[in-house]
């Protein structure tokens, strides 16, 4: 269990040691419930803050949270999650964000927002994930995927999706693309596409294995194994 997991546990068992428990075997179907919960975490680098409606649990290791909202601040990123509701699995160190879920993340340069009916923070590896429909907006790159994956390095943003499609809105011009494996590159500005890529800028249309494209300069960086179509 990682340090945060462990920390983050602790904390709800303290509070959770304040109210009285049915001591018979079939009582425990009955839930524990803690209104107006707040629960936080700070160390050097971080400072993590977990807030909502109503706390509640059936077996002492999943815990519901009502209306949850919660918040990552640290020296280089800024993180909030909103949903209507959040399920806590202290054995596994995962929080589910459930039911219109949003993420929102910032640094110095980028504001990322994603939006999908379940979104899970994992304590043990610090990875933002969702294997359901997502929509994500990086600045003014809009991608509609199947999955993601996330992870900050150095308050910088890595994005793996599923089945990206995305398009960006360049000074006069629209660029479209579509991958099965899309990766968000956030310092470089880069989208990597990787299997059934294709890139469509203003009908100059590129299919490839491989295509490294720079998103804040709409340039083609490398392609592998490509074919080229104009349908302007």
């Amino acid at each position: 269990m990682s340090s945060i997991t462990k920390h983050f546990f602790i904390i709800l068992v303290s509070l959770f040691c304040n109210f009285s428990f049915c001591n018979e075997p079939e009582d425990l179907k009955y839930i524990s419930v803690l209104d107006k919960p707040s629960f936080s975490m700070t160390s050097p680098e971080r400072q993590i803050i977990l807030t909502g409606e109503s706390f509640s649990s059936l077996n002492g290791s999943e815990f519901i949270i009502q209306i949850p909202s919660f918040k990552l601040n640290s020296n280089k990123l800024l993180v909030n999650i909103n949903s209507k509701e959040a399920i806590y699995d202290k054995n596994i160190g995962l929080i589910k964000f459930k039911d219109s879920a949003e993420l929102e993340a910032f640094n110095k340069k980028d504001k990322l927002i994603i939006s999908s009916e379940e979104i899970t923070l994992n304590l043990t590896n610090e990875t933002f994930s969702s294997v359901q429909d997502v929509l994500t907006n990086l600045n003014n790159l809009e991608i509609k995927s199947l999955g993601i994956e996330m992870t900050q390095k150095a308050g910088n943003l890595h994005a793996e999706l599923l089945e990206g499609a995305f398009q960006i809105r360049n000074i006069g011009s629209i660029s479209k693309g579509y991958a099965k494996k899309l990766y968000i590159i956030s310092e470089d500005n880069k989208i990597i596409l990787e299997e059934e890529a294709l890139l469509d800028q203003d009908g100059f249309i590129m299919k490839s294995d491989l295509i490294h494209y720079d998103y804040s300069l709409n340039k083609i960086l490398k392609s592998i194994n490509s074919s080229i179509e104009n349908n302007s």
